[in-house]
Order: structure tokens, then sequence, then C-alpha cells
């Protein structure tokens, strides 16, 4: 297959919430890019750290972004829709802002698409970014993988080597905007009442893993580009953390969502196995919080509350991405 003459137009949008600067620094990564067919898009979750003030600034404004401001944190997931719904590239990119992009990402990208146009995402090779040394050569992700409990792991052998794998790293990857938009959760069901990429239910933690099953079953086609580089500071806001340390309410969401999850996307004998494993984890999670941290001790079981509250809403997704794979084969 012949590639395009047309080069493609890409979409970033960076996500900011008390995040300034990561965002000063992740925003002149950007700048120095030298690609046409750019567009950037900051959406800020109602930051209280500064970041309203240098919106107004003359540096700010020499970036040349959009700007799509929030009242309050709603959240990654809703946040990241914000921007993507406004967005209007061959290929949009929910960027993480404690990510710093080589600067030439773009044009490596846009190489990597002429030489494997079925490819539907793109991944890229990214280096650790150390708070204290700057970027190391430490190799952080290369693409990632679906563990037991629908949580992501990366695996770091041969990260030098072009493939097509299940998906790229979740802080850094890219989507081919028609793909996106058919893997999307459909305004009639969605939360929101509006065209939701990420389901906007699950706030925070396990919308990318949702999100890159329902990419695979509509036929999108992952390629790992280790020519596209970037580095990323990891876990910029949530660095060290273990599971319990989190708040209450993350602690009783991170189990619901890998369950809706699981409900939306999972079929055959894979998915009792998996199902029965993420059922019965919150119950194991409130045991161990009696002696980790007592005062948590509910949060784990008050999931199976929320998850079936949810459950009427994931059964009418899970139908409905169902019926998409039909019409995918066909066409």
């Amino acid at each position: 297959m012949a590639a395009s003459s047309k080069e493609p137009s890409f979409s970033v949008v960076v996500l900011n919430w008390n995040t300034l600067e990561f965002l000063k620094r992740n925003l002149a990564a950007l700048k120095v890019q030298g690609y046409p067919a750019l567009e950037v898009i900051v959406v800020d979750n109602g930051s209280e750290d500064g970041s309203r003030e240098y919106f107004e600034s003359e540096e700010f404004r020499s970036f040349g972004c959009d700007l799509v401001r929030l009242p309050e944190n709603v959240g990654f997931a809703a946040g990241m829709n914000e921007g993507l719904r406004t967005a209007s590239g061959d290929w949009l990119m929910p960027l993480n802002v404690d990510v710093f992009l080589a600067p030439d990402f773009f044009a490596k990208a846009a190489e990597t698409i002429a030489n494997q146009p079925e490819a539907t995402m793109l991944g890229p090779l990214i280096y650790r970014y150390d708070k204290e040394k700057g970027e190391t050569e430490e190799v952080l992700c290369t693409y990632v993988v679906p563990t037991g409990f629908l949580s992501l792991a990366t695996p770091l052998t041969e990260p030098f080597r072009e493939k097509f794998v299940f998906a790229p790293g979740g802080c850094a990857p890219l989507f081919k905007a028609n793909e996106l938009k058919l893997a999307a959760i459909p305004p009639e069901l969605s939360a929101s009442g509006k065209m939701e990429y990420y389901d906007e239910r699950y706030f925070a933690y396990g919308e990318d893993i949702d999100l890159y099953l329902r990419l695979n079953a509509v036929g999108g086609k992952a390629l790992y580009a280790p020519s596209i580089k970037c580095h990323h500071v990891h876990s910029g806001s949530q660095e060290g953390v273990r599971w319990y340390e989190k708040s209450a309410p993350t602690i009783t969401r991170l189990g619901a969502n890998a369950l809706d999850t699981c409900i939306k996307n999972l079929h055959g004998f894979i998915f009792f196995k998996t199902f029965v494993l993420l059922f019965l984890a919150p119950a194991g999670r409130s045991l161990y919080l009696l002696f980790k941290a007592p005062s948590k001790f509910f949060a784990p079981l008050k999931t199976y509350a929320l998850f079936f509250k949810r459950l009427s809403l994931t059964k009418k997704m899970r139908a409905y991405f169902e019926s998409l794979k039909p019409q995918t084969k066909q066409s």
C-alpha cells in the first residue's frame, strides 16, 4: 500500500491539575517540534497552584495553545475527553503533563505512519525523566500488556525493536482519530450525555485499559515505534504512593472500574476467570487494610455497591460494542 502524500495532522491534549512546573516543560517541548500541522489543547482541571495566573501570562500565550478551563477537578477521564472532543487532527494524543517529547517526535511519528499505514495506534519509546538528573537513558516503558487484575504491565525486553502490540504506553499514546471515534461511548450510553473516549464514570485509574480493549475489539492495530521518543517523570503526582495509601474513594473506584472493564470487554473463559478474581479482590483488600490502614477498611467493600449501581449501564455498553464487531469485520 502506497503511503499518502499528505502529512498527517496531530492534536495534543495536555491535562493540568496543580502541575504547573511540569506543564511549562511539557509545552516547551511541544513548542520546538517544528511540525507544521500540530494543534495543542491545554485542559485545566480547576488548578489552584498558580496555573490560572500563568494562563494570563505572555509566556503561556507564546505557545499558541487552545485553553479549556474547568471550574473543578472532574478527573482524568472527563478532563481528557473535554480536550479530545474539540480536537481536529487526523491523530489525537492524550499526553500526560509530566511527559516531555523529543524535538523530532511528530516528524518521526509522521514518518512511521507513512511506512506503517495499517497502524491505528502508535506508542513511543519512553525514557525516565529524573527530577534531579533530568533526562536519562533508562527505558521506563515500551508498550503495555493487560494483567490478571486488568491493569497494565510494561515489557522492557527488546526496547529498540518496532513491533505490533496490544497497546501503547498510556502516558503518550497516539490514536488515529477515526478509529478512536469508532471505539468511543456514544452520547446515549455515556454518563455525561456526550461522546466519551475514556469512560467518565471511572474518574481516574483503569480508563486506559478499558479504551485499549475497545480499540482492539473494533479492529485497532497498535504499533510500538521506538524511533519516536519521549521522557516521562512517571507518576509525577503519585510517585511512591501504594494502593492502600490512596484516598478511600480512590480505593473504591479501583475495584469498580476493573469490574466494569471486565463486564464491558471480556468474553468466554477469560471473562469468568477474570471476573471471579476481580469480584473477590475487594474483600481481600479490606482484610489487608485491617492491618495497614484500618480507617479505610470499608473502602474496598463499597466497590460492590458502586459496581452494582453502574451495572445496568455497563451491560448496555457491552451490548453496544458487541454490535459493532460484525460491522468492523465487513468494513
